[in-house]
Formats: structure tokens, sequence, C-alpha cells
């Protein structure tokens, strides 16, 4: 994709009582026919979908809620596909969104696990209605908002808990030098101590994925947080500030039951990255080098996909300044494609017998497979990231569990003294204060 030529984003523009569109950031007018468009499209919806008075219905007969109208007012703004713009503030704005937007939400290029625009949304942006732009949820299981409301509602609660998950799992790690230091000879505490070395590898490998989950949630959730609920649409944020810009980053739990280990990378985990993992691909199924449904394609697109996220870690890994083995992150990330490789290999070497076994074993079975051979290859990722000292970091600025005594007597409510941020106490009153 070349984005100056390609890439088009969603933009809102107002539309005066004489049916002249004047675009909000560019202030330039162009004569639309938004209303006729909206009475065609749903002249057409109803013929394709056997529409009713109550709502739209769509081809299995389940109704669909009728669509909220744009500012209270039909015909007060409409919706449209945004190029590469001339005026030069506005294509700063364009560029911003194009590179910090990595799954691609609103923009004509989103990566296919996410839920498409809400239907009064894509109506206007000359796209054929169907059942998919109805549904708030893609097939993954990542969920479209459509108010603010309903952001707080799902992301807030989601936020306070995951902010006392990570205080509790980085309480527990400070008990244990593996991760302060990775793989050590150092004298582990009496629990950890006591446990066989399998189980050991087990409990540090699980705490540490706890880690990661709980890590990466808490930061993809400050872009709803503040993007969506603190700024909003009436700031300078405009319709970056709208709910359904902000999906879910996590898919559903039944992608793993339904698809294994292929599953869970390709659906379950989040897919910022999707759009660079897939682009060597995607460029040569365009210049026809791979046929879109051959199973070499899909060869080819897990070695890229694995190969270029091990590339990428072992960057991270590199920079460090402990001593760690940049070799480990890549070898993880292949083995993924070694398990869904050999998963796809036995799937199809048995087809006739697992599918006459019940789909509630089938789906059992790819959850344990999934899981267990995340757990056999993941202390490769994770000796690595502990030797680097990726948990020596301090996500939050204020812990319960070390306040109340847990990590010991050495640490207390504050954890960010230690960068200079804290409360300072002088000789007199007036000499105390803030430190920053």
């Amino acid at each position: 994709m070349r984005p100056q030529f390609d890439a088009k984003r969603v933009e809102r523009r107002k539309i005066c009582k004489d049916k002249t569109a004047i675009q909000e950031n560019e202030g330039e007018a162009a004569c639309v026919k938004g209303t006729k468009w909206n009475l065609r499209q749903r002249a057409n919806l109803d013929k394709r979908m056997n529409g009713s008075s109550g709502g739209l219905k769509v081809s299995n007969g389940n109704d669909v809620e009728p669509q909220p109208i744009v500012n209270g007012a039909r015909g007060e703004t409409e919706y449209y596909w945004q190029s590469y713009p001339e005026n030069m503030w506005e294509r700063l704005d364009w560029i911003s969104d194009l590179v910090i937007n990595f799954r691609g939400p609103g923009w004509n290029w989103a990566i296919s696990t996410l839920p498409k625009p809400p239907s009064f949304v894509y109506s206007g942006l000359s796209e054929p209605l169907d059942e998919a732009s109805a549904k708030d949820t893609s097939a993954t299981g990542i969920r479209r908002f459509a108010t603010r409301g309903e952001v707080f509602r799902a992301q807030v609660p989601r936020f306070i808990i995951g902010y006392f998950l990570l205080d509790m799992i980085k309480t527990a790690m400070m008990h244990d030098p593996y991760f302060w230091l990775g793989p050590n000879e150092y004298i582990p505490p009496p629990y950890v101590a006591t446990m066989s070395p399998l189980f050991r590898c087990l409990y540090r490998e699980l705490l540490s994925m706890a880690g990661v989950l709980v890590s990466l949630d808490m930061v993809f959730l400050l872009a709803p947080l503040i993007g969506c609920l603190l700024l909003g649409p009436f700031s300078f944020m405009g319709l970056r500030g709208e709910a359904w810009y902000y999906p879910t980053t996590w898919g559903s739990f039944s992608v793993i039951a339904n698809k294994g280990l292929a599953g869970l990378w390709g659906g379950a985990w989040h897919q910022i990255f999707r759009l660079i993992f897939s682009a060597p691909t995607n460029y040569l199924i365009a210049n026809g080098y791979l046929s879109p449904k051959s199973s070499n394609t899909k060869l080819v697109a897990s070695i890229f996909a694995f190969g270029i996220s091990g590339i990428l870690h072992a960057g991270g890994s590199t920079s460090q300044i402990p001593h760690t083995k940049p070799s480990n992150p890549p070898t993880f990330f292949m083995l993924q494609a070694v398990g869904i490789f050999l998963q796809t290999g036995f799937c199809t070497l048995f087809h006739q017998t697992i599918k006459h076994s019940p789909k509630s074993i089938r789906q059992i079975m790819n959850v344990v497979y999934a899981l267990s051979w995340g757990l056999l290859t993941g202390w490769w990722l994770a000796d690595d990231f502990a030797r680097g000292g990726i948990w020596l970091y301090e996500p939050i600025p204020i812990s319960i569990f070390r306040g109340l005594g847990y990590a010991g007597k050495d640490h207390g409510w504050w954890c960010w003294e230690h960068v200079g941020v804290g409360w300072y106490t002088g000789k007199h009153w007036w000499q105390s204060g803030v430190a920053i």
C-alpha cells in the first residue's frame, strides 16, 4: 500500500440547508446530494433485507436496532472517505492519524479482525450495507462501541481492576530474584524453593504471562480513556473521539476453542501489528506471486508474521543494558509457527475421526493444545524478559499491596520515588512539597 495514493480515512463534514457540503477542516465547499443518497440507500436496504417499521431485518430474520441520526437531524452532517489532503494543516492531522492508528479503525486499510464502522457511518461512504455493518462484534470477538457511555462502562472498570492486578503481580515478582536478573543461582523464597523444577518453571511462566497480558491491556486502554472519554469528539479530536473508533483489543476465547493455536495468535491475541506482519504476504498476493487461498500462502504468511515478530522482539532484547540472549525471542515465535503447522497437519491427517467427535471435545482439545504449546515454549521468551530487567519497571505510582507490607519493610505506598517524583520534607514546612 502507498498511503499517499491509496489510503483513505472516514471524515465528517457539515451540510448547509442549500445542500452544500462544507468540509469541517478543509474549508472547501462542494455540491453533494446527501439526502437523495441516504434515501436511495434506505430503499435499497429495505428491498435487500426485508425492512420493517421497527428496524432493519437481516437475512436471518433478526431485528437490527434503528441507527442513530447524526447530530439529531438528518442531513446536518455526512461521512465520506478523505484521501491525502491538500491543506497542509489537515495533512498533518491525516498523517498523524495514519502513523498512530495501528489497526486502522476508520481507514480503508483496517485489519480484517475489526468490526466494520456503524451502519449510519457506512451508508454515507457509498459502501453497500450488509449484516456485518449492523453487528457491533467481529467474527473474532472484537467489540465496537456505539456511545461514550458504553466505553465508560466497559473500559473504566477494566482499567481499575487491571491496576490492582498489576499491583499484585508486581508485588509477587519482587519476592523472586528470577524476575530481577533472570535465571540465576540466588536463593528463591521458600514457597518457590519447595517447588519441583517443572512447577517452578510453570509458575514463573504463568506469572510472566500474566504480567505481559495485564501490562499490555493497561497500555491499550489509555487510548479510549484519553481519546474518547477525556477529550471526546467535541475537542480537537473530532471524529477520532467517537466511541466506534476505539474497539476492544482482545478477541474472544472462543476463537482459541474453535481454531486452537492458530486462533490464539490470529484472533484472540491483540492484533496491533497485524498490518505490519502481513504486509509482505499481501504484497506477494497483490502482485500475483501467491494465490490468496493456497496452503503455500498460509505457510509463507506464518513465516513472515512470526519471523518479523521475532526480529522485533530481538531488537528490544539487544537494546537492553543487561546481558540477554537476542536469539530467544525469534526462537519462541518461530516455534509458534511450528506448533500451528503440527496441529494443522494432525487435523488434516485424522480429519475423518475428528469431525465425528463431539464439538465440546474438539474445543477442549484445541484449548489444551494451545495452552500446552505456549507453556512448553514460553520459557524462551520469559527468561529473556527477566534477564533484560523488564520486570524492574514501575507501572503504577501507588501500590496498595506494598503499602500494606507485602513487599517488605523497605517498600511503601509510593513507587516512583526512585525517579525523583514524590513528597520532599524539608527542615521547615515551606521547604516541603512535591518533588518533580
